[in-house]
């Protein structure tokens, strides 16, 4: 009779665990929904070609990587250079490219050409490409394509400044009543946009907003803005559009987030200060910005940014950071010690 007992009750605690789980689940899938189907979205407007900025982008960024070798293959792409090229071609056609996009793509497509073996499939290729030149004419014809390292900039700040600069970049909530001006986000920005991207999609936008009426409502969207108020904010919204596969569900949160800290620490040269606002997985939050801003269905709010110049008599909080040690670990919490 005990046994009986123990092993209902046994089987009655695991049904509660897996109802609890599935319920886990379910509101886990609700909280989410809006990316989920965003990231759905975005895949099937990126197979279906609607848009091909993203997979040229892609494309020539892997065509550059290959290029960039110490010794160029002599035949390498040919599993994607006709569409690459066809991409080119049809964003050509439709207008869809930026002048950037397109002296990259044909600086980067020429010196493959030259560099590559002719292949049936090259020749091919490389005929339609020839044909698209002609119609682009000179204006296009840029050297837009890998260089030494040796020829990079010269490096003429110090580790201390930039340390300078990591410390002086804190999260300001005090702001002077002064408009913040697009010209000088835009110069932020021009900063920002050299942050490293996967395949250099760069598959996000930074929303910038500056009318105070629009400005305050969507700075109550996301909620812990309570008490002081933003001049200006900018919110950064992903594009699942980008992607063909769900791998690559991280990839617009991380490029966005990796630009977004060069815009910070280019904002503080600017005499901008700036406050990171998180974003909550939250339908009701979800909800509230599709209804003030035209957010496409394949795209998701990443985070907002506060930003407006700072009050000087405003407080900013410490915010000790956590040491060295307990963060940055060397050699350690290795399984395999094979490898």
């Amino acid at each position: 009779m005990f046994s009986f007992a123990k092993k209902s009750v046994k089987r009655s605690l695991s049904l509660m665990a897996s109802k609890s789980a599935e319920l886990w689940k379910i509101q886990t899938l609700n909280q989410l929904r809006y990316k989920f189907n965003a990231l759905r979205e975005g895949i099937e407007i990126n197979k279906s070609e609607k848009t091909v900025l993203f997979n040229l982008r892609r494309n020539i960024h892997r065509l550059e990587k290959g290029l960039s070798y110490p010794t160029a293959k002599s035949v390498f792409a040919e599993d994607y250079v006709t569409a690459t090229v066809k991409l080119l071609s049809v964003g050509l056609r439709t207008d869809e490219l930026d002048e950037h996009t397109i002296c990259w793509a044909t600086s980067v497509l020429s010196l493959y050409f030259q560099v590559v073996q002719e292949t049936p499939i090259i020749k091919e290729a490389k005929s339609t490409f020839d044909e698209l030149l002609l119609k682009l004419g000179d204006s296009y014809k840029k050297d837009h394509v890998p260089y030494l390292s040796s020829k990079r900039p010269d490096l003429n700040i110090s580790y201390s400044e930039l340390m300078n600069l990591s410390i002086r970049r804190r999260s300001v909530r005090y702001f002077e009543d002064k408009k913040v001006d697009l010209n000088v986000v835009k110069q932020a920005y021009d900063i920002a946009k050299y942050a490293p991207s996967a395949c250099n999609r760069q598959s996000f936008q930074f929303l910038f907003y500056n009318e105070k009426e629009l400005v305050d409502k969507l700075a109550n969207v996301p909620g812990g803005v309570a008490g002081y108020t933003l001049p200006a904010v900018i919110v950064v919204v992903g594009r699942y559009d980008g992607y063909f596969d769900v791998r690559d569900i991280n990839a617009p949160v991380i490029d966005a987030s990796l630009s977004i800290m060069s815009f910070l620490y280019a904002a503080e040269t600017l005499g901008l200060g700036t406050v990171c606002i998180n974003w909550p997985n939250l339908p009701d939050r979800e909800k509230k910005i599709r209804k003030l801003l035209d957010i496409k269905s394949y795209e998701f709010v990443i985070m907002m940014i506060g930003l407006g110049y700072p009050l000087d008599a405003g407080k900013i909080p410490y915010s000790a950071k956590r040491p060295n040690e307990n963060v940055l670990l060397f050699n350690e919490r290795v399984k395999d010690n094979s490898i």
